[in-house]
């Protein structure tokens, strides 16, 4: 082999699997190489660039500055720090080409991407912050001019203080809990506290969305991306929260697939639609909420190492119901409230019911005794509500269980509805579910019973 062809063999491969972008020139400008990297940071494919001028390139935005053109004027050595089309921060530095007889020959110049060293710096900056007035707080403790202390307000008290402290900050949050804590409550306390609590607030199911539709769902489709896409095309979740928040619930059910687009989409805020080219930059702040035990996915393969930290800079454990019961008196007092207004009634509950509700273990967290309490006070026919009056008396508590008296209460409710809505179809229009769930219903609750036969 020629030596000319070996070194020429040499360079492409240096340019092929060096870290860094690397990108040639001639005198004039004209791209003589460049690495596949470039598109990472420019959103072009290296191939197509391959003879175009950087001079050019420079002019349409797409190099803004150049600093391969800045090394041909001068002649000199350039370094500079440059945000891309893609939206990456990148260190350039060039280097003019020049022969043994001080003729400019060309130039080549090496890009390395710190968009991730500026987030790590900024998201440290903004903990550094956090911790900064937690110390305050805790000085104030020890003076004693913080009242009390987190613990002897309860446990939401401590939750609720994150709250203040992160809401105003653009920092990743994880949200974590059992099914009904309230995760969805806390992730619209912080949108509400904060500069964006003007824009959209856009809550997501992770799981309760088909894989087949998720991606699509999240980041939108162009017209004819597939089979049924609607004309015009549709934006997705993240393109509809806009400078708002978007909360990524149940953040573990999303496949494995798609963790790895949500890490692009966290490290470059920006998205491209399905089916689409165009790069679409992102100005919502994301939360993410989970049921699961993320560490523990981590170690089964099921969840990402490198996403669970992106999304775990602040880490708020929310508390099962049963852990602060010393609420469950207030959340009583609210739901009354609301749903006698909803309703139009004026019904209460007997000290002796609420004493019940208190010593009730809750699985279902908040979400459970907000269906229960909306339930009791529909089926029941008397204002002042008593243990008795559901069917629950002192003797029975023992033997029988939550799910069972849930089941007695929904089969009474569905009885007294489908005698008004006597239709699979008006019944399930009313109680906005399937008609498939109320004929199931029906049959259950209804059609079962003696005195229905």
């Amino acid at each position: 082999m020629l030596p000319l062809l070996k070194s020429q063999l040499v360079l492409e491969n240096i340019v092929q699997y060096s870290f860094d972008e690397i990108f040639v020139t001639d005198a004039e400008g004209n791209i003589i190489l460049s690495s596949d990297s470039f598109k990472n940071f420019f959103g072009i494919d290296a191939k197509e660039i391959i003879n175009q001028n950087v001079f050019v390139l420079e002019k349409e935005g797409i190099l803004s500055p150049s600093v391969t053109g800045k090394v041909l004027k001068t002649k000199k050595i350039e370094t500079i720090i440059q945000e891309t089309t893609m939206g990456r921060k990148i260190v350039v530095s060039g280097y003019p080409i020049i022969n043994d007889n001080q003729e400019l020959l060309g130039a080549i110049s090496f890009s390395r991407d710190i968009t991730e060293l500026d987030y790590l710096k900024k998201t440290n900056d903004q903990v550094a912050k956090i911790m900064l007035l937690y110390e305050e707080e805790i000085e104030k403790m020890k003076s004693g001019n913080a009242g009390s202390s987190s613990t002897n307000l309860g446990e939401m008290r401590h939750v609720f203080s994150i709250v203040e402290k992160v809401s105003c900050i653009d920092v990743p949050v994880l949200l974590e809990g059992e099914s009904g804590v309230g995760k969805n409550f806390i992730a619209q306390k912080i949108h509400q506290k904060s500069n964006r609590k003007d824009e959209p607030f856009i809550e997501v199911n992770c799981g309760a969305i088909p894989e087949s539709l998720i991606e699509s769902e999240l980041f939108g489709y162009e017209e004819g991306a597939f089979t049924g896409a609607k004309k015009g095309g549709k934006k997705g979740y993240f393109e509809a929260a806009g400078k708002g928040t978007i909360l990524l619930d149940e953040i573990s059910e999303l496949p494995l697939n798609l963790q790895v687009k949500l890490l692009s989409v966290l490290q470059n805020l920006t998205i491209q639609r399905v089916g689409g080219s165009s790069i679409i930059k992102l100005n919502c702040r994301i939360i993410c909420a989970t049921n699961q035990n993320l560490q523990k996915l981590i170690a089964e393969k099921k969840f990402r190492e490198d996403l669970y930290y992106r999304i775990n800079v602040i880490k708020i454990a929310i508390p099962p119901l049963r852990e602060r019961r010393e609420e469950i008196n207030r959340l009583v007092t609210e739901l009354l409230g609301e749903f006698n207004a909803k309703y139009k009634m004026n019904k209460e509950f007997s000290s002796n019911m609420i004493s019940w509700l208190n010593r009730q273990e809750w699985r279902g967290n908040i979400r459970e005794l907000r269906n229960f309490i909306e339930r009791i006070l529909i089926t029941s026919n008397e204002n002042l509500i008593d243990v008795d009056v559901v069917g629950i008396k002192a003797s029975e508590e023992a033997v029988m269980t939550l799910d069972n008296y849930i089941g007695m209460v929904e089969g009474d409710y569905i009885a007294r509805m489908y005698e008004k809505y006597p239709s699979s179809i008006k019944l399930a229009k009313m109680l906005g579910i399937s008609q498939s769930t109320a004929s199931r219903k029906i049959n259950q609750y209804v059609t079962k019973k003696p005195s229905q036969s």
